[in-house]
């Protein structure tokens, strides 16, 4: 009870000042009413650099507590929802980029993507098996025993008759940890991103070994890039067991020999059959070299046998589910998978054990065999000690081919841009931040400023509960405009 009152008197307390609470309310805006911001001191100024002159001034002390407010910008779903959302619409855009007409269609420079005739699959690489694990199955039994097999070398029975529920703490557990092959996971983690790099090399080849003669003669590898390339955008997803897949939009696209950096469409013999053809040939050859621990020998890095290649089909409706599908994944964490694992890389002297209570036995195992490796020189490069937190995973959640679509930054560019023409048209003066300082932008203006961090997030619980409040309010007032309900 009293705590709930000393947070209402937070609350309170800030909105007593009228002129402070409507600075403060329009700074959390500007932060996207991120839950988390950045709390910064300091000033800045817009300098004609023709004749030195200062055209506009700003100094954090004006606002409230005498700091500014900037969105922490977090793409995770568990730490900053609204950060999230933003990142996962961009995300999206960047997604369908590629894949719908509308937002695919050629600019003034003819740099666009012209969807009729390009394939387009959605493909989901996995990983091998690392033993067997306890599995959710809608209902069903988690395992059954194979053969007359029941137990394991170590006495342990390879059968579960349990039915776990998703959310279940054990589903992702292997049903032995001395069967299990965690070093090989934590290891097979840890090059997911070379072997994708190979398997785009593979995949090349494979267009070649597959596509028809041309001109009379096979088709080398060099022919098909001066004819065909290889368009992607991938996610990463860690599955319950700790282990990273990807989900990958492949698109086919033709080569321009004249302007190579033009997406065209491809000859009309390379279609949806062939670029499947040829992801499934490249996943089921190509492999990574690990580095030898355990006093194993010849280990290497595969794709698992489970490959699902599924072609994306033309209608804009279907493109764009597809493209909500991946972003989901955008802002998703390992813990969200992982249950128990934190959502940020832990201190070097942070226990694994479960016996502090915080983490399962399976997941303080699975930690525990990324520290162990990470003092291993056969494995210093990997610099697993800063992945703990990712179970070895050390690539992007997301990223793409460079042709493939739009960009993030492209993104942040033209919503800072159209922001900045809606603050030029308003002049309010409430806008706090860098009013006044980016509106005269131009070859002779340069904008100088001294910032440093005075925290992260809100000072009091009171200001955060205010915060939240604001931007749920903000999304109920947009969901009413896009239904048309309001005008």
């Amino acid at each position: 009870m009293i705590r709930s009152q000393t947070v209402l008197g937070q609350m309170i307390a800030r909105m007593a000042d009228e002129d402070h609470y409507r600075r403060w309310t329009a700074q959390v805006e500007r932060a996207g009413h991120c839950v988390r911001p950045v709390r910064l001191m300091g000033s800045a100024m817009t300098v004609n650099a023709a004749t030195g002159e200062i055209e506009a001034t700003y100094a954090s002390e004006q606002e409230p507590g005498g700091v500014l407010l900037v969105a922490c910008k977090d793409r995770r779903e568990s730490v900053c929802p609204p950060c999230a959302a933003r990142y996962r619409a961009d995300a999206w855009h960047v997604f369908a980029g590629g894949m719908t007409p509308a937002a695919s269609a050629a600019s003034d420079d003819s740099d666009g993507v012209d969807d009729a005739g390009h394939p387009l699959v959605l493909a989901t690489f996995t990983a091998p098996s690392f033993g067997r694990v306890h599995a959710a199955r809608d209902g069903g039994v988690c395992r059954t025993a194979r053969g007359g097999k029941r137990t394991c070398e170590h006495g342990r029975p390879l059968w579960c008759h349990s039915r776990h529920d998703a959310r279940d703490g054990m589903v992702g557990a292997p049903l032995c940890e001395e069967c299990a092959d965690l070093a090989g996971l934590v290891l097979w983690n840890a090059h997911v991103g070379e072997l994708w790099r190979r398997t785009v090399i593979y995949v090349y080849r494979a267009l070649a070994a597959l596509a028809p003669s041309v001109g009379g003669g096979p088709v080398t590898v060099r022919g098909v890039r001066e004819m065909l390339r290889v368009s992607y955008a991938k996610v990463a997803e860690f599955q319950k067991r700790g282990v990273v897949h990807l989900h990958v939009l492949a698109r086919l696209d033709g080569v321009n020999p004249e302007d190579p950096e033009q997406t065209i469409a491809p000859p009309a013999w390379a279609g949806v059959e062939l670029l499947t053809a040829a992801l499934a040939h490249a996943a089921g050859r190509v492999s990574v070299p690990l580095p030898v621990v355990d006093g194993r020998t010849a280990a290497m890095a595969r794709w698992g046998a489970q490959l699902d290649v599924r072609p994306v089909q033309a209608r804009e409706i279907d493109r764009a589910r597809v493209a909500g599908y991946l972003a989901k994944y955008a802002t998703k964490t390992v813990s969200d998978s992982v249950s128990g694992l934190p959502t940020s890389r832990p201190r070097a002297d942070e226990p694994d054990v479960e016996g502090g209570g915080r983490l399962p036995a399976h997941v303080a195992a699975l930690t525990a065999t990324v520290r162990r490796l990470a003092r291993l020189g056969t494995c210093r490069a990997l610099r697993l000690a800063r992945h703990v937190h990712t179970l070895g995973f050390r690539g992007h959640v997301t990223s793409k081919s460079r042709r493939y679509s739009t960009t993030f930054a492209a993104l942040r560019e033209a919503r800072r841009a159209w922001r900045l023409s809606q603050r030029a048209r308003e002049r309010d003066p409430w806008v706090g931040g860098d009013a006044g300082l980016s509106d005269n932008e131009g070859a002779a203006t340069v904008l100088v400023g001294d910032w440093r961090i005075a925290g992260i997030g809100y000072r009091t619980l009171g200001d955060r509960v205010l915060a939240e409040v604001l931007g749920r309010e903000h999304r109920q007032a947009r969901e009413v405009l896009r239904l048309g309900l309001a005008q």
